[in-house]
């Protein structure tokens, strides 16, 4: 198929540029974060979208609209802050009881964008919606059903991830708990990468400049490359661990799964199979 300037465009499009013939009634959304005294940040998304900047000197300031299909649903979306201590926390939500989705005609959902200064911890809550983070001194994030990039994070990036999807670029160490049956992908780790539990997900981190640790892996797949420091597995079930170059590989346990395996440095340890 001869694809046309005008498709070619279309394709660059974020996908909430398709969604503006589903906003039949919106509103303007704008906050100035209360950041005086704050050393973390908490955004509870929800099932919504958010774009996060950070960087050097700048004030916090969110903007963006809400959009729903009558003015009932629209009146029911809120951007609010409430602070507690040294933490603020930012909700993007929809104030009213029971499920929140968005199907078919009926819908209600909120886009947001800001920026915020690049000395405070983020903390990202996410449920069905998508969110993004970038230049961040640290950071987390807890993942449902959605899906969530972050990129050049200047020190810890840790995430817990159910099933949705994870990507981070150019962070300094990596703490993740858990992932369910969703997809984290990781590049550029400039410090150790610590990993808890994966289920059925896959996982892949490409350039880590130091160790690798996993707990454990049941039915996933996790795919490693480029780790200049040593990797470690507690366990493995049913799932698949492929390591292309490391400093040293060690597995204590192993079920049914496979382990593949090459540009090793130093020592490799495997389980016998029985």
């Amino acid at each position: 198929m001869k694809i046309t300037p005008l498709l070619f465009a279309l394709a660059l499009l974020p996908a909430s540029a398709f969604a503006e013939e589903h906003c039949k009634f919106s509103q303007p959304q704008a906050l100035e974060l209360d950041l005086a005294g704050v050393k973390a940040v908490v955004f509870e998304v929800n099932s919504h979208d958010l774009r996060l900047q950070a960087g050097p000197g700048t004030k916090g300031a969110l903007s963006g609209r809400a959009c729903a299909s009558s003015q009932d649903l629209l009146g029911q979306l809120s951007l609010s802050q409430h602070k507690s201590g040294d933490k603020l926390t930012v909700m993007l939500e929809r104030k009213q009881p029971g499920l929140n989705f968005n199907l078919g005609s009926t819908y209600a959902w909120l886009d947001i964008a800001g920026a915020l200064p690049d000395t405070l911890l983020v903390q990202i809550k996410v449920g069905s919606g998508d969110a993004t983070l970038g230049g961040a001194r640290a950071m987390s994030a807890d993942v449902g059903s959605g899906d969530v990039k972050a990129r050049d994070i200047g020190g810890l990036a840790s995430v817990a991830v159910g099933s949705g999807d994870v990507e981070l670029d150019n962070i300094g160490t990596l703490h993740l708990l858990s992932v369910g049956s969703g997809d984290v992908q990781a590049r550029g780790v400039r410090g150790d990468a610590k990993v808890g539990s994966v289920g059925s997900g896959d996982l892949k981190l490409h350039d880590v400049q130091g160790a690798v640790s996993i707990d454990s892996i049941g039915s996933g797949d996790v795919e490693l490359d480029g780790v200049q420091g040593a990797v470690t597995l507690g366990t493995l079930g049913s799932g698949d661990l492929d390591v292309r170059g490391a400093a040293s590989l060690s597995v204590r346990r192993s079920g049914s799964g496979s382990v593949d395996h090459r540009d090793i440095r130093g020592s490799v340890d495997l389980p016998k199979k029985h």
